[in-house]
């Protein structure tokens, strides 16, 4: 017996980069889709050409309103830079105030962030929904999600998020919590990651200096259960890059920074991240030097 649909959601999507798309191919099955992005006025998304809306349309028309946008280094490259996001939801909150729709951040954002446009936006139904994205499989990353957490100072507002979700991804688990709990699963899960990579390069190299193979090494250990064998690779350009672990660490060292916290260990990982990545492309990023 086939489960039952619980309905068909008018849902928009805000910026239409991997996090977007990925959004609209998860959620486009049993949902009316609606996006926009600044830079795109359409878009092929798995072989089907998608055409964007303007924002006042998307967000007029939509209950629930993801936002999709990035949120790169900062020029100073000490933290992430808002900017993108504070311009795009000053907008939206114009159009929403007072209204039961639910803006749902999906971009990642410092602890502490949605709760301050929260208190900023107070009319506003504001929601936490990390993304666990990666870019090579960022489609079926979404579909085939280990957990979605879902964030939200208001009870109903997560349970109306859950129930958008659980009607197409009945079985994934589902953990619902408070905004700032939310935003820190996506940093704790990233910063792990990014630390067990510069692990794994640390083994290698003592592994080179006794004479003898990381990979055989690596394949012993990896066979404890409590082991995952993931980030353990080691590559020719070492340490980590690419869009999100190195601005997640920087991101979450700025935070900590502000807040007093003494996190030498993730101080630690990034420096010798910086001393032996020899490509450190996140500086080639897009939208870092965004005026």
């Amino acid at each position: 017996m086939t489960s039952k649909k619980l309905f068909m959601a008018n849902v928009g999507i805000v910026g239409y980069g991997i996090v977007g798309k990925a959004t609209d191919y998860g959620l486009g099955k049993d949902n009316n889709i609606m996006f926009y992005d600044k830079y795109k006025a359409e878009d092929v998304l798995d072989g089907v050409l998608r055409k964007g809306f303007p924002l006042e349309e998307v967000v007029r028309s939509s209950e629930f309103i993801f936002i999709c946008l990035p949120t790169p280094f900062s020029q100073s490259g000490q933290n992430i830079d808002l900017r993108i996001m504070d311009n795009n939801i000053r907008e939206i909150t114009k159009m929403s105030d007072g209204t039961n729709k639910i803006v749902i951040i999906k971009s990642t954002v410092v602890p502490g962030t949605s709760r301050k446009y929260a208190d900023e936006y107070s009319r506003i139904n504001f929601c936490m929904n990390p993304e666990f994205l990666t870019e090579v499989n960022y489609l079926k990353d979404f579909v085939e999600a280990d957990r979605i957490v879902i964030g939200a100072d208001d009870n109903k507002v997560r349970l109306r998020v859950a129930d958008l979700y659980r009607n197409t991804f009945p079985k994934t688990p589902m953990f619902l919590t408070d905004l700032t709990t939310a935003e820190m699963v996506k940093y704790m899960a990233n910063t792990f990651l990014a630390t067990k990579v510069i692990f794994a390069n640390e083994m290698q190299t003592i592994c080179e200096g006794l004479g003898i193979k990381y990979e055989e090494v690596k394949k012993m250990v990896v066979a404890d259960r409590r082991i995952y064998d993931s980030h353990l690779d080691v590559t020719s350009e070492k340490g980590f890059g690419g869009k999100c672990f190195p601005k997640d660490i920087v991101a979450l060292i700025g935070c900590c920074n502000e807040l007093r916290i003494d996190i030498s260990l993730l101080k630690s990982v990034w420096e010798k991240n910086l001393k032996i990545r020899k490509h450190k492309d996140w500086e080639e990023i897009p939208f870092v030097k965004t005026d």
